[in-house]
């Protein structure tokens, strides 16, 4: 058995390729062929389906997604869906396929295909709202997968941990009264989109951590420990999701944390043996946010190598 899937799409880059704009295909372009250059050996490279609309319905509103389907276009025009979230004529098949990649790698965890799952997917998902696409976000991957879960396979102890620097206000929002999910977020405050406080605790399964500009490693990694280590080994979680930003890191353009390369490779670690004590490994993890390219495509392999493990 494979120890890790990887799911890809050469699609990824077709996703809004004529804007300078900071979610650019650049951030996967030259993603497959680093990984093949480390030459893991624990990796299966796949290629993700197209989801069924039916299972978006599950985390979204149907009117939202319906409509949101019908604002692609089919030409060269660029539409913007809010104020940050542009989409192309490539876009609808790489939305699709980013949630779709979700599915897929539930159904191969679940399955016994794999242990665990990482989808390397644009455009991302987690400031996608029930009813609204924001953030460079359509739809989000990871609340449509945590659906898939629990309506498929009787999942009722999830958890989702975002350590993007950004606060997923989309999976809060979508998950805030539903106890079968738990959310944790550590991330820049303030900072877009503005959520993200303390005082947002759901039904107590709301774990919000935010950090103040300039937090440095071990500041980052000691209050990772208390708020949101300790805290999953009490959930006891039986699936855990990962929203994967890697735009903590230092070199990042659009924030002030100052992470690199060998944070995230501990943040995997720790997550990991969560995953080991309590859902027999059990973890998907999908791509957010990352803006410096070189960072990202680091960030990117330390954490495959773990994963891979």
């Amino acid at each position: 058995m494979s120890k890790t899937y990887v799911y890809f799409d050469e699609c990824f880059k077709d996703h809004v390729i004529t804007l300078d704009y900071p979610e650019c295909s650049a951030r996967v372009k030259n993603i497959i062929d680093l990984i093949k250059n480390e030459n893991l050996k624990n990796i299966t490279i796949n290629e993700p389906d197209e989801i069924d609309k039916n299972l978006i319905y599950a985390a979204h509103s149907e009117e939202f997604v319906n409509q949101t389907l019908g604002r692609f276009p089919q030409n060269q025009e660029i539409v913007f869906l809010d104020q940050e979230t542009p989409v192309s004529q490539g876009s609808l098949k790489a939305t699709l396929k980013a949630a779709g990649a979700g599915i897929n790698a539930c159904d191969a965890i679940m399955n016994n295909k794999t242990k665990n799952a990482f989808c390397i997917v644009r455009p991302p998902g987690h400031h996608a709202c029930y009813d609204r696409s924001m953030g460079f976000c359509v739809f989000n991957n990871v609340a449509i997968a945590a659906r898939y879960l629990i309506n498929k396979f009787n999942m009722e102890n999830i958890a989702i941990i975002d350590f993007d620097v950004h606060h997923g206000n989309g999976t809060q929002d979508i998950f805030y009264n539903d106890p079968k999910v738990h959310y944790y977020s550590t991330h820049q405050y303030p900072l877009y989109p503005g959520t993200g406080d303390t005082n947002e605790v759901g039904v107590n399964n709301m774990i919000n951590v935010p950090l103040k500009s300039g937090t440095s490693s071990n500041e980052f990694q000691k209050i990772f420990d208390e708020k949101i280590i300790n805290k999953l080994n009490e959930q006891k979680p039986n699936f855990m999701i990962i929203s994967a930003g890697f735009d903590a890191h230092q070199n990042d353009p659009l924030a002030n944390l100052k992470l690199n390369e060998n944070d995230f490779k501990l943040l995997t670690d720790k997550l990991m043996a969560v995953a080991a004590d309590h859902c027999d490994n059990r973890i998907l993890s999908m791509l957010e946010g990352g803006y410096d390219i070189q960072a990202l495509e680091q960030s990117i392999i330390i954490h495959l190598k773990e994963l891979q493990k």
